[in-house]
């Protein structure tokens, strides 16, 4: 999986993590969330241009789950499942994540096998199954055309709709060595121009209209007073960790218009 030179003690750290990641989902869920934040940290601080990516996209999905009313078990799974979703880009080759030029198909290629890679590192672990679904279809778009299976729709998981969202968002306002980033209401509206192609529409507009405040600097842990959200203690004999609402909703669709352009996905 690391096929880049990444510095021994970063390799030490997600080895030693990984290691323990059956024993950590099997233990209290403060504790579980804590530890897979020190591994997203990690890979952020391993990714290109991430700078703390992870940790954005995780709070802008929960801040979108808590006002679309989630259940506590499906904001955990959203939880888990926004702490991973870029941990397949660690096969990601380096120089391709730091061009800024335009991207070969070549390129694109590769990077778009990050999900498939994530989904087949993470359903390793048989708690993770439904999460590594999450990460395997972070970047199916609304309408069909996104990677890796072309799902459509309500075919791709609520959860993963969500990621995807938050995951555009940020990597439109996050700044990069070669541009700035786009301000909020900018951001915004490239979420709307693509809502119903891109992205769901159901979920943009919780996003655009209901997540006042998208300062990614508040703890989660805030955001989670915020809205009364309490970890639920898992049960003894469960065996398949978080999962997903499976619960669909039905959401308008939209013209269609251009994909948000040259954002590194």
């Amino acid at each position: 999986m690391l096929n880049k030179p990444y510095k021994q003690p970063d390799v030490n750290a997600i080895a030693q993590l990984l290691t323990k990641l059956d024993q950590i989902l099997a233990g209290d869920p403060d504790k579980m969330i804590r530890q897979l934040r020190q591994l997203a940290k990690v890979v952020d601080r391993l990714v290109p241009y991430h700078d703390g990516h992870i940790i954005r996209v995780t709070f802008y999905s929960l801040a979108i789950g808590m006002r679309m009313g989630l259940p506590q078990e499906d904001l955990l799974t959203l939880e888990v499942a926004a702490l991973l979703h870029d941990f397949g880009k660690l096969g990601v080759d380096e120089a391709t994540l730091d061009k800024e030029e335009e991207l070969s198909s070549d390129d694109l290629t590769e990077i778009h096998h990050h999900a498939e890679r994530g989904y087949h590192i993470i359903s390793g672990f048989s708690k993770l199954c439904t999460v590594a679904d999450i990460i395997r279809d972070h970047h199916e778009k609304f309408d069909g055309s996104g990677y890796p299976n072309k799902k459509k729709g309500h075919d791709i998981s609520r959860l993963a709709r969500i990621i995807a969202v938050a995951d555009a968002y940020d990597a439109m306002t996050a700044d990069r060595p070669y541009r700035k980033g786009l301000p909020q209401k900018t951001a915004e509206a490239e979420l709307l121009i693509h809502s119903g192609t891109q992205f769901d529409p159901e979920v943009v507009d919780f996003f655009v209209n209901h997540v006042q405040d998208k300062k990614p600097d508040i703890k989660i842990s805030l955001l989670r007073k915020t809205f009364k959200i309490q970890r639920r203690k898992p049960r003894a004999n469960s065996q398949n960790g978080p999962k997903a609402n499976s619960r669909k909703t039905a959401s308008p669709g939209g013209a269609n218009k251009p994909q948000p352009s040259n954002l590194k996905k």
